[in-house]
């Protein structure tokens, strides 16, 4: 469950960042960033975190080729 979460909010504010008319990578930090702090209330830090935001860089990369990742 936390995966699908953690992808969903990753894509879902990289989408937002760029409807908002900011660059590519501008809107990956903005994804990744949400990830993080979404990780961080769950208590994810570091390492423990790794796996989870790797997915997130996965589903952003899926939202580039204009798929949604459940």
């Amino acid at each position: 469950m936390i995966y699908a979460s953690v992808r969903q909010v990753s894509s879902t504010w990289y989408y937002i960042a760029l409807t908002q008319r900011r660059s590519h990578e501008d809107a990956l930090n903005v994804g990744m960033m949400q990830a993080e702090l979404y990780l961080s209330d769950l208590g994810l830090v570091d390492a423990a975190a790794a796996p989870y935001l790797e997915g997130a860089r996965k589903a952003i990369a899926g939202v580039m080729q204009g798929r949604l990742q459940n």
